[in-house]
Formats: structure tokens, sequence, C-alpha cells
């Protein structure tokens, strides 16, 4: 692969290590960061690296590891639970 930010889907796939198939399925149904340029399908690197950081801290082992921060952020510096909450919010911009 070169190192443009532009990939391929075939680029993609090995990037995920997924089949083809799957990002080209996932780039129709919109449910990966793309866009089609005439009959193909073309992805930016960067994009797809906060695409993905964003789906881990959305998942819940994601989300259960930024609970766990804030309290213990909250035990050590007697941060209340509205505080707790704005932490959270701010963590899920």
């Amino acid at each position: 692969m070169e190192e443009s930010d532009i990939m391929t889907v075939e680029e993609v796939a090995r990037f995920l290590k997924m089949k083809p198939q799957t990002v080209y399925k996932w780039a129709q149904e919109g449910q990966i960061p793309g866009t089609k340029l005439g009959k193909e399908w073309r992805f930016r690197k960067s994009i797809l690296d906060e695409w993905i950081d964003n789906s881990i801290a959305l998942s819940k082992g994601g989300f259960d590891l930024m609970f766990q921060q804030s309290v213990l952020q909250s035990n050590q510096q007697s941060i209340g639970k509205e505080e707790i909450n704005s932490l959270l919010r701010e963590s899920m911009e």
C-alpha cells in the first residue's frame, strides 16, 4: 500500500483485516465512512482511524473504561456526581 491517505476497497480490507466484499457492502450501506468516485469507492485513512477510535470509545468496553477512569478521577479529586456526568458527556463528544 502506498503512503497515500486515500485507500481503495482492497486496501481498506487489508488494513481492517476483513474481506473486500464486507468493506464494499458496508460502504454501500453507509456503515463505513467513504465516498464513491465514479464507479469506485475511496476512503481516507485518517478518517478510518478516527472512525475506529470512536467505535471503540462508544462500545460497552470503551464506555466502561471511561466510567472507571471518571470514578478514579472523582475519588482522587473529590468530584461530585454532577461533575462526573459532565466528564462523561465531554469524553463522548
